[in-house]
């Protein structure tokens, strides 16, 4: 059931589902927001993130039991599909490269820089020269975060824990992204249980990302980073990115190597954010097939 689930992903990824998606995170937000006004706490507290989250992840998964063997199977696997494709919250794709791109393209460059800010949550000016490059990083860089975050966090869970996991996985950043929201700060067992979550899904997509351009430099940048604890999510996946340039990174930052990139609006910026999009489907595309393989096997 899940390599059909996955298959589905990677064949329907431009769907966009916002009558799904755009009620239901509503939905949510009332629910956390009502919680949080009930017991007067802060919406980035232990309680008001476990009460929020935890009622609906129990309830599919009551859900998922009472439907188990019914009708073939066919009400769980479409249950599958609906909470995937709600946990992927529509971006099950990489969106912001195609506006980012389509804008510059009409030397819409006004629109090109909204987008880019989107990307960044912050102001930007596209100038020539060093400053440029280095904006072209940074949107490179949360694209990767974009793709963890929306694709690969929820797929990894779902892999391993099903429905379940995924709806828990979209949930946590869900919470914790309406607490920030609020200016509120996350309590540190909120933030823990959140990098728990994005540990092991983050190091398999850094893996998969350099095994897919360059396996064996991929596979040294890989072995230098996986005990680096301190690494953060974005760090990490940039530093395993820059493999596919040929280039390896020591010390804990980002070697200065990532900001030696192609200007923004330039033919060459163009093409690394097509290579990037490519990368990340075909890592999908790799997962998508370990699944399969488990599913022959296990047959």
């Amino acid at each position: 059931m899940k390599f059909f689930v996955m298959l589905a992903v990677l064949l329907l990824r431009n769907f966009s589902g916002k009558k799904l998606i755009l009620p239901l995170d509503k939905a949510f937000n009332t629910w956390q927001f009502f919680i949080a006004k009930r017991l007067q706490q802060q919406v980035g507290s232990s309680s008001i993130f476990l009460l929020s989250v935890m009622p609906w992840v129990l309830l599919l998964w009551l859900l998922l039991w009472w439907l188990d063997g019914m009708y073939w199977y066919l009400p769980v696997l479409a249950l599958h599909l609906l909470v995937v494709f709600y946990a992927l919250g529509r971006r099950c794709d990489l969106v912001w490269i195609a506006r980012y791109l389509a804008a510059w393209r009409k030397a819409d460059f006004q629109a090109a820089s909204y987008y880019a800010a989107e990307v960044l949550d912050e102001p930007l000016n596209i100038d020539e020269g060093n400053e440029s490059k280095e904006l072209h990083a940074r949107v490179v860089s949360r694209l990767v975060v974009f793709a963890f975050d929306r694709l690969f966090l929820v797929l990894f869970w779902y892999l391993l824990l099903g429905p379940v996991g995924a709806l828990l996985a979209r949930l946590t950043e869900q919470a914790i992204t309406n607490a920030r929201r609020e200016t509120a700060i996350p309590e540190e067992q909120v933030i823990r249980f959140q990098q728990v979550m994005h540990w092991p899904a983050a190091r398999l997509m850094g893996l998969t990302l350099g095994l897919t351009s360059k396996p064996l430099l991929g596979l040294r940048q890989f072995m230098t980073d996986i005990f680096r604890w301190k690494l953060s999510t974005e760090v990490f996946l940039n530093r395993q990115l820059m493999t596919g340039y040929g280039l390896l990174s020591q010390g804990e930052k980002v070697s200065s190597a990532y900001y030696q990139r192609p200007v923004m609006m330039t033919e060459a910026a163009d093409e690394e954010l097509m290579d990037l999009r490519e990368r990340v489907w075909r890592s999908l595309a790799v997962w998508v097939g370990i699944t399969a393989v488990g599913v022959i096997f296990w047959f």
